[in-house]
């Protein structure tokens, strides 16, 4: 029997950043190859009374299913990553991945014509994302709201689809 003290293991951030990855490349396969269909749900409950008031209508609104590439400017220097969008119910859910960081749960996503609203959970608290819709949806541009009330520009790109 070994000694899990003197045991060779992988470093925990080197199995949680292979899981990352792993969960972000499903993701993105499952959004690609969904094409335009809705989600259904699994079981015949309503959604929680808050995704229901905060999601939008994806059937009225615009698409925004797919992989969006971002750039957040922090000070002289640039954070990229991107973020995975598809329908859940009459709104949208998806995760952002951040290149030098984790994933992080898109927790509400509201549009409102050309205004997209965009909560993102963190260990730290809700990080906002304020942005309009610009290019016939292929782009947002806006403002990221960090704790504390600091504020950095960021701007998103919708991937063209397969």
């Amino acid at each position: 029997m070994s000694d899990p003290m003197t045991h060779p293991r992988r470093p925990l951030a080197l199995r949680r950043a292979r899981g990352t990855a792993w969960s972000a490349a499903t993701l993105a396969a499952l959004l690609v190859f969904s094409g335009t269909a809705r989600a259904q749900a699994t079981t015949s409950s309503p959604p929680p009374p808050r995704a229901a008031a905060t999601a939008s209508p994806a059937a009225s609104g615009p698409d925004l299913q797919g992989l969006w590439d971002f750039t957040m400017r922090v000070g002289d220097r640039t954070s990229p990553g991107f973020f995975g969008l598809g329908p859940v119910g009459q709104g949208w859910a998806g995760s952002l991945t951040m290149y030098l960081t984790n994933t992080l749960a898109i927790r509400e996503l509201t549009v409102r014509g050309d205004s997209i609203h965009m909560v993102v959970a963190s260990r730290e608290g809700d990080v906002r994302f304020h942005a309009r819709l610009t290019d016939n949806g292929q782009r947002m541009e806006g403002i990221v709201d960090y704790h504390g009330g600091v504020r950095y520009p960021m701007t998103a790109t919708r991937r063209p689809r397969p």
